[in-house]
């Protein structure tokens, strides 16, 4: 989140919310402390009347009657807030985040008259497409649907993959679930930001709480029966456990490869170059976040890269291509 949203993000929190502590400010925003009083003294000094009380039940607060002004932006952070709406992507909890818009909306309302056309004009010469590749428009995903089960905490029936642990078959099958929170595990890098959905829920028969890609649920259905309660459950110290087995499941992989100049000129991703050699051609590192991921990425690259290590992406590199070839031979 940047500085100015994160400026946005505590002048709505305050007025919404009342008095909050600084660390309940920083736990939802994802920064630390510091950051935060930091923040606060860029909102006092553009005159947003944020008052602090000391003690206990103390934290920041605003005036009854505040509400949110533009002075707190300059041209270029507002111009950076609008346009952000139109790169959100296919990542949204919400369909079509019509809140974020509508959000987004009323706050270009009230912007000064120069500013708003600043805005139209950018949004006339700067696109943001977040579609892919494709003819066909991507597979309908059942995001929106999870999120009301989630909230309104309705079990579901999901057909998932299932692969059996002795004969590393997969499988499609059945599963009634108790749905119990969302998460969105992002994926950084220097010019895309990315991530995957993951459902946490009670699986009725695994009789345990497990995880979910969403993107691999095949089908779905909402039931009328509600969840059970579960007081125990904490969904934050969950995911953190979580999160070391699906790191462990998918293990980041850092690749050594000899790229051509017009394959260098296609990478994206934070590209450590190691050497150069005089025709151009380059010996880079790449991290990518699993070894499926890799395997993808290298072949996708063609014959204008070399997988130099690690030895087992090499090796399953070839394996694929065999596999390819022998598919294509009558």
């Amino acid at each position: 989140m940047q500085k100015t949203e994160r400026l946005v993000a505590i002048t709505l929190l305050l007025q919404a919310r009342g008095k909050m502590t600084a660390r309940r400010l920083a736990n939802i925003l994802g920064v630390s402390t510091r950051t935060v009083y930091r923040d606060i003294i860029t909102l006092s000094l553009a005159h947003v009347p944020v008052s602090m009380d000391y003690g206990p039940g103390g934290g920041y607060y605003l005036p009854e009657d505040y509400h949110l002004e533009s002075a707190i932006f300059t041209r270029e952070e507002a111009i950076s807030l609008i346009l952000s709406a139109d790169m959100s992507g296919n990542y949204n909890l919400f369909a079509c985040d019509t809140d974020l818009h509508r959000a987004l909306i009323k706050l270009e309302a009230v912007l000064p008259e120069e500013y708003r056309k600043d805005i139209k004009v950018a949004r006339e010469h700067i696109l943001y497409d977040t579609a892919t590749w494709s003819s066909n428009p991507p597979a309908a995903t059942y995001l929106e649907m999870i999120r009301t089960a989630v909230l309104e905490a309705h079990q579901l029936d999901i057909l998932y993959p299932y692969q059996n642990q002795h004969t590393e078959v997969t499988h499609v099958c059945w599963r009634r679930i108790e749905p119990q929170g969302l998460v969105f595990k992002g994926q950084n890098r220097r010019h895309v930001r990315t991530g995957r959905w993951y459902l946490v829920a009670f699986c009725h028969h695994c009789q345990s709480f497990e995880t979910f890609r969403v993107s691999d649920i095949k089908q779905l259905h909402v039931l009328s029966e509600q969840n059970l309660p579960r007081p125990q459950f904490n969904l934050r110290a969950f995911w953190r456990e979580a999160r070391k087995q699906l790191e462990k499941s998918y293990p980041p992989v850092t690749l050594t490869l000899r790229v051509s100049p017009s394959a260098y000129s296609l990478m994206r991703e934070d590209i450590s170059i190691i050497t150069e050699d005089s025709d151009g051609y380059k010996t880079v590192q790449v991290q990518l976040e699993s070894p499926d991921a890799a395997i993808n990425y290298v072949l996708a690259l063609g014959t204008e890269a070399v997988v130099l290590a690690p030895t087992q992406i090499r090796e399953a590199v070839v394996n694929t291509v065999h596999a390819i070839v022998n598919q294509y031979q009558y």
